[in-house]
C-alpha cells in the first residue's frame, strides 16, 4: 500500500499548522474560505486514511481469506497493513461515523428548538427578546432572524447599539452558519481539528466586524460596541448553534478593529496554501490501493 495512505491521517496535524498561518496572512473573510476548505480537506483525508487502513486489515482476516482465497504472495505485495492496525482503524472510522450522526443530531435539536423564535413580532429581520440578559446573535434559517434581548439594547449607547443589527446581518448574509455546520462535522470525525475549527469561528466573527466597521464608518465605533457588548454579557451564554455578537475572543477583534483594515499578504501565505495543495494531492494518489487491493480477492 502506498505510503500516501498512512500520510493521509498526518493530515490534520499539517492542515492544522497551515491554518494558523493563513488565519494571520489573509483578511478575515479569504482566511474563513480557506480554513474551511482545510478543515473539509482534512476531515476527508482522515476517513479516506481510515477506510483504506481499514480495507486493507480486515482483508486479511481469516474469515475473508478463507472466502476469498487470494495469492498470498500478491497478497502480501500489494496490502501490507497488518491485521491489527486495520481492526483499530474500523474502531476508529466508526466512533468517528457515531459521533457525526450524535452531532448533527444535536445541532437539528438546537435549531428545532430555536425554531419559535422566528415566529415572533419582528422589525424585519429583527426579534427583540424580553429577556433581561443582554445578548445578540444570528438565527439561520427560514426567515433568517437577528436577535437581540431587551437586556442589550439600554447597555449600548445608540451610536454603538447600531452595529448589532449590521453584525448579525453580515452573519445571515454570507451564511456563516454553513461554515460552523460543516467544522462541527469535521471536528466529529476528526477530534484533532479543534484547534482550526476555533481558528474558523475566529475568523468568522471577524469577517462580521469588518462588514460592521465598514457600513458604521468607523472602526473606533465597532471596537467600542463589541467591547461595551462583551462586558454588559459577561457570564451569559446564549444558544450554542448561534452566532453570537459578543463572545469568542472579543480583546483580540477589539484590538484587531484598533488597527487599519486587514489585507491578504498572498505571497506570505504561499507556503501554506502549497503545504495545503499538496495534502490535497495525497487521497487521489491513495485511491489507487484500494482498487489494486479488490483485483487480489478477486483475481
Amino acid at each position: 500500500m502506498y505510503l500516501t495512505v498512512y500520510l493521509l491521517l498526518l493530515a490534520p496535524v499539517v492542515l492544522s499548522a497551515a491554518g494558523i498561518r493563513l488565519a494571520r496572512r489573509l483578511a478575515p473573510a479569504a482566511a474563513a474560505w480557506a480554513l474551511t476548505a482545510m478543515i473539509a480537506m482534512a476531515a476527508a483525508a482522515t476517513v479516506w486514511g481510515l477506510v483504506v487502513l481499514a480495507a486493507g486489515g480486515l482483508g486479511r482476516t481469516r474469515e475473508v481469506v478463507t472466502y476469498a482465497r487470494p495469492d498470498p504472495v500478491a497478497l502480501a505485495a500489494a496490502d501490507p497493513v497488518p491485521r491489527a492496525p486495520g481492526i483499530l482503524a474500523a474502531i476508529l472510522l466508526t466512533c468517528g461515523l457515531i459521533r457525526l450522526f450524535r452531532s448533527v443530531w444535536r445541532r437539528r435539536r438546537d435549531i428545532r428548538a430555536l425554531a419559535g423564535l422566528r415566529s415572533l413580532p419582528a422589525a424585519g429581520d429583527l426579534v427583540v427578546l424580553a429577556d433581561e440578559h443582554p445578548d445578540a446573535y444570528a438565527l439561520p434559517g427560514t426567515p433568517g432572524r437577528s436577535v437581540v434581548t431587551r437586556g442589550m439594547l439600554p447597555a449600548l449607547p445608540p451610536a454603538e447599539r447600531a452595529v448589532l443589527l449590521p453584525h448579525e446581518r453580515a452573519h445571515l448574509t454570507h451564511r456563516h452558519h454553513r461554515y460552523t455546520a460543516l467544522a462541527q462535522a469535521a471536528c466529529a470525525l476528526n477530534p484533532l481539528l479543534g484547534r482550526p475549527r476555533e481558528n474558523l469561528a475566529f475568523a468568522l466573527e471577524r469577517w462580521a466586524d469588518e462588514d460592521v466597521a465598514t457600513a458604521v464608518a468607523s472602526r473606533p465605533i465597532a471596537a467600542r460596541s463589541l467591547a461595551r457588548a462583551a462586558l454588559a454579557s459577561s457570564g451569559h451564554a446564549g444558544p450554542a448553534t448561534t452566532l453570537a455578537y459578543p463572545r469568542h475572543r472579543v480583546t483580540a477583534r477589539v484590538r484587531a478593529l484598533q488597527d487599519a483594515r486587514p489585507e491578504s499578504h498572498w505571497k506570505a501565505a504561499a507556503p501554506a496554501l502549497a503545504l495545503t495543495t499538496a495534502t490535497a494531492l495525497a487521497p487521489a494518489d491513495a485511491t489507487a490501493a484500494p482498487g489494486r487491493f479488490l483485483e487480489i480477492l478477486n483475481p
